[in-house]
């Protein structure tokens, strides 16, 4: 059996049954590898086993770390570092506060061109204080 092909074969069943695939199905819905919760993010970066029985990758699904009101401060770090951009204690505080913040404005998670905005508005309030 060909593990990979489980979400796009999914997929399929749900397209001609026109039933949804539901986000939270096992194995092979949306969340099932996406982590935000700070401890649990963390725990997931650090060793994935800690939260995933298996590697996203044997059923065609990739781990995410989602940037949300829930996210802690190695969430952060850990996208940005993604983005090649590598956050000091202090500024990786500063863009966690506005990240939340976006986040609870918002009522969801943040997309990463949000997050590129919300770093260049933290890079913007950093050279106003220095002057």
């Amino acid at each position: 059996i060909n593990t990979t092909m489980f979400r796009e074969v999914s997929e399929y069943v749900s397209r001609a049954s026109g039933r949804i695939l539901p986000s939270w199905k096992a194995i092979v819905g949306d969340n099932m590898f996406r982590h935000e919760s700070g401890i649990h993010a963390d725990g997931a970066i650090k060793n994935p086993r800690n939260y995933e029985a298996f590697d996203p990758k044997i059923v065609g699904l990739e781990r995410q770390i989602i940037i949300g009101k829930h996210s802690g401060k190695a969430g952060v770090v850990n996208k940005f570092k993604e983005y090649g951009v590598n956050l000091d204690e202090k500024s990786s505080q500063v863009i966690l506060e506005m990240v939340r913040a976006t986040s609870v404005r918002l009522k969801r998670s943040l997309f990463d061109k949000e997050l590129v905005q919300i770093y260049k508005e933290y890079l913007r309030l950093s050279e106003e204080q220095s002057n």
